[in-house]
């Protein structure tokens, strides 16, 4: 029997510092600095770079955060086992935070919205931004590649759990100095 003096709340610090090695900004702003092609064609390939990068980012954070769990995740898993009720959007959430922590400046990601139709979150800082806007400069930070890589590990993180999902932008880095993405889920 575990004891009360034995939970781990925290994130396991292995797990964040493995996911931030794997996914860390510089190098994958590099990557995708050094594969950028002509002007015709970046549109296209930036998408299916950044698409690919957040499938693999989420699909790792998942691996990592089932193998990793802590007391927290213990006990939501118990609700909801026991309740059937708070797997949307709290069981996907918890990779996303893992995500989002393991690679940004951040130590929370502030929540807008969270009930059983929508999940809402900002993202004020972002190293991948920074480092397209580093790199390339303005106009191509600017145009917001990097957006797919996060609708696509929001999408994943859903879908991987079982919920038929819409995920949009309510808010754009260049535009109001932050990312505001919106889950919305179509069965509910």
């Amino acid at each position: 029997m575990i004891s009360k003096a034995d939970y781990k709340f925290d994130l396991d610090e292995e797990m964040i510092e493995t996911l931030h090695r794997e996914f860390l900004p510089e190098r994958v702003t590099d990557e995708f600095a050094k594969g950028m092609p002509s002007a015709q064609a970046k549109d296209a390939f930036a998408e299916g770079f950044f698409k690919d990068f957040g499938r693999r980012w989420m699909a790792r954070t998942i691996e990592l955060g089932e193998k990793h769990d802590d007391r927290t995740y213990e006990v939501l898993r118990e609700v909801v086992a026991k309740t059937g009720y708070f797997k949307f959007p709290y069981m996907p959430e918890r990779f996303i935070e893992i995500a989002y922590l393991s690679t940004q400046p951040i130590y929370s990601i502030p929540i807008v919205e969270a009930y059983a139709g929508a999940f809402v979150f900002k993202m004020a800082f972002c190293d991948y931004y920074k480092g397209i806007r580093d790199k390339l400069g303005d106009d191509v930070a600017g145009s917001l590649h990097c957006r797919h890589a996060c609708l696509s590990a929001c999408d994943a993180a859903f879908r991987h759990f079982g919920f038929d999902v819409t995920v949009g932008m309510d808010a754009t880095m260049p535009k109001e100095g932050f990312c505001q993405f919106r889950v919305k889920r179509l069965d509910a």
